[in-house]
């Protein structure tokens, strides 16, 4: 897997996804509704926006505070899938965690930060 970026107006952090877990897919809504008859209708539709699951480990406590910070301020970011050919491929993203993306690993590992950052496009 390629190393991968996010970027707000003047800070970004860079970071190499753990390749196992990684899940990239399209953004479902689901519509609901009820016939005059009572029946309910669900329909499961896949939108044109990404959403991206992906699995980290953060060496420095700078980076992972940072993306911590755009996930509680809902930060828009530029999202560089591959920068190998980062003018290529860019997506405008938030991070749509519920809680802190990173937590610091546990056992002896001192300043590793490890979780799940989950991203939709805007």
């Amino acid at each position: 897997m390629a190393v991968q970026k996010l970027k707000d107006n003047g800070t970004e952090v860079s970071f190499t996804p753990l390749v196992n877990d990684y899940i990239q897919g399209r953004i479902k809504q689901i519509s609901r509704w009820r016939s005059t008859s009572n029946k309910l209708y669900s329909y499961l539709f896949s939108t044109n926006k990404w959403r991206y699951e992906i699995p980290v480990i953060i060496t420095t406590k700078a980076n992972a505070d940072q993306i911590n910070t755009w996930a509680k301020d809902n930060t828009e970011l530029t999202f560089y899938y591959d920068l190998a050919n980062e003018a290529a491929e860019t997506n405008t993203v938030h991070i749509v965690n519920e809680g802190d993306p990173l937590q610091m690993m546990a056992h002896t590992w001192e300043n590793r930060y490890e979780g799940v950052i989950i991203l939709e496009e805007v």
